[in-house]
């Protein structure tokens, strides 16, 4: 696969890894928390297949597409809620594996690094042809966006216009941050939610719980990682498909954007979770508990406060906070943001399987929804009404 020429000064090009583009450079593209090249570098030297594709302007970078050729093998699990369901199929012959996946590693989003709204058209038909291409030569079944943001109109519209599935993918809460501190924050609440947070504040204290938020944590990885096994382990009934030493690997660098918030009774790791930053979002992953703490206060305070308490010191404008406890979020201040997957099958037969699943898992996923956030779902839980597709 070579590089291709798009007009004058536009150049799309596959892009071997992370570790490919200076660190500066590919961080200045970085929109995100998910975005930051430690993240990619570390999931790359834990298995994960890179088929990114880069787009340069006038020599620099311009952006990054974010690409895996994700298969049973990969050591993640985003695409079994789709997959899974069709096992059957690949025992009678129908195979829906590898896929050529646009997306961040371990984490439930399709964002660009750059700003792709702002690409030329023929060079985003381009990365689309590089993708369909890389897909064939790779011998991937499909071609799928998973979390396609609504508001990413430009994606969305040459995807239609290309064949591909459009379906609903559920919904992410995100709390936009516009106080000082998380003292002006409670501030803001009205009386009875102030009432909750500082009743939640308390049970944590009363608990003997302490939250400390660390950028040099890899005297910890050790028990971060057994906590996050343990907690995966009694959540689904198997381990994770997560590399040896994957905490290691995030911690290498420390100050490189990633910080762990670990909390601790005594000399006890009670929970531990990782939160990103870079750009305008800070994003939360890796939550983990034992079994006693999941859904009480230490599992609030890392869910919704202490990543409050970071955005706020670190003056970032968004915090997304994922797709689970939608309840709890909403209630606190967040709002949900719609996203979509894109799905084009290498085969009739296979895009017809994965956008009929598609179809269904949107549909469960919205009835999901819809029973987590109990009598706060609505229009007004919702900030993109005017994005959707």
């Amino acid at each position: 696969m070579t590089s291709a020429a798009v007009g004058s000064c536009w150049r799309t090009a596959p892009l071997a890894g992370a570790a490919a583009l200076p660190e500066t450079e590919w961080n200045a593209l970085a929109k995100r928390g998910f975005h930051l090249h430690q993240w990619f570098l570390a999931a790359e030297h834990s298995g994960w297949r890179p088929r990114h594709v880069l787009v340069s302007g006038d020599g620099e970078a311009r952006a990054v597409f974010p690409v895996y050729l994700t298969g049973a093998d990969t050591p993640h699990d985003l695409h079994e809620r789709w997959l899974g369901p069709l096992r059957g199929l690949e025992r009678i012959g129908l195979a829906v594996r590898p896929v050529l996946s646009v997306q961040s590693p371990f984490c439930l989003t399709s964002d660009v690094l750059g700003d792709a709204q702002t690409l030329p058209r023929p060079v985003l038909e381009r990365v689309f042809a590089l993708l369909e291409e890389i897909a064939g030569e790779e011998g991937a079944r499909a071609v799928v966006w998973p979390y396609v943001d609504s508001a990413d109109r430009a994606v969305i519209a040459l995807a239609r216009e290309r064949g591909y599935a459009i379906v609903s993918a559920g919904a992410t809460a995100r709390m936009r941050i516009w106080w000082d501190s998380f003292e002006e924050y409670v501030a803001s609440r009205s009386k009875s939610l102030r009432r909750t947070i500082r009743a939640d504040l308390t049970a944590l204290q009363a608990a003997g719980l302490e939250t400390v938020t660390s950028s040099d944590f890899a005297e910890h990885a050790a028990r971060m990682d057994a906590l996050y096994r343990a907690a995966y382990r009694r959540r689904n009934g198997r381990d994770p498909r997560l590399a040896p030493g994957w905490f290691h690997r995030i911690a290498e660098k420390p100050g490189a954007g990633i910080d762990a918030m670990l909390t601790w009774q005594g000399g006890q790791l009670a929970g531990t979770s990782c939160n990103l930053t870079a750009g305008a979002v800070l994003d939360g992953t890796f939550a983990a508990f034992r079994q006693e703490e999941h859904g009480g206060c230490a599992y609030l305070n890392d869910l919704v406060y202490e990543p409050i308490r970071l955005a706020c010191a670190r003056g970032v404008e968004t915090i997304d906070l994922g797709m689970s406890a939608l309840y709890p979020k909403v209630l606190r201040g967040a709002r949900l943001r719609r996203r979509v997957a894109l799905v084009r099958g290498s085969s009739p037969a296979v895009h017809q399987a994965l956008a009929a699943l598609g179809q269904a898992v949107a549909w469960r996923q919205e009835a999901k929804e819809r029973r987590m956030l109990g009598a706060l779902w609505g229009p007004r839980c919702y900030e993109d009404a005017e994005d959707l597709p």
